[in-house]
């Protein structure tokens, strides 16, 4: 081969690969956009209302005030979330920056475990929210069904993984 097929060669070479890289990068990203939280789809929030309902014979009321107590958690967690995304990103980006502040990044720790702290409150809150709307007797069965229907008070880029 001469040396301009050789030259031809390597350049559509580093070429496709390159766009190969874009490619996977592009496709991690969307991704992880992807997997973000989401709302749970209709079918899925639907069949475990239902199946809610009738285990612990709730009334149409109850069923709704429910929902609306899981949707509200919902958008509370992915607000934080997102809040915790961002300062443990900004946290890598200094940690691994040439010249570390030491300090800044001790805050930004401290404001990620606070930030964590509020998204348990926040579980706690939902949990004594739903707490009020059920009766003695479908407490206690709530309280049998908890492991099995965590999958729905859980976010559900941890399910979709």
């Amino acid at each position: 081969m001469d040396i301009f097929t050789q030259r031809k060669t390597l350049i559509t070479t580093v070429i496709v690969l390159v766009a190969i890289n874009l490619i996977s990068i592009g496709f991690f990203i969307w991704k992880d956009n992807k997997s973000d939280h989401r709302i749970p789809n209709e079918p899925d929030a639907n069949q475990i209302k239902a199946i809610l309902k009738e285990k612990l014979k709730l009334t149409e009321k109850q069923s709704n005030e429910m929902s609306a107590i899981r949707l509200n958690f919902f958008n509370q967690e992915k607000a934080l979330s997102k809040i915790i995304r961002a300062e443990r990103d900004s946290m890598n980006e200094i940690m691994f920056n040439e010249n570390t502040d030491e300090d800044l990044i001790k805050s930004l720790a401290r404001n990620v475990s606070n930030n964590e702290y509020k998204m348990e409150m926040l579980r706690f809150s939902q949990a004594k929210e739903l707490k009020t709307i059920c009766t003695k007797e479908q407490l206690n069965e709530f309280e049998t069904m908890v492991k099995e229907i965590r999958d729905y008070f859980k976010t559900f880029n941890q399910n979709k993984k």
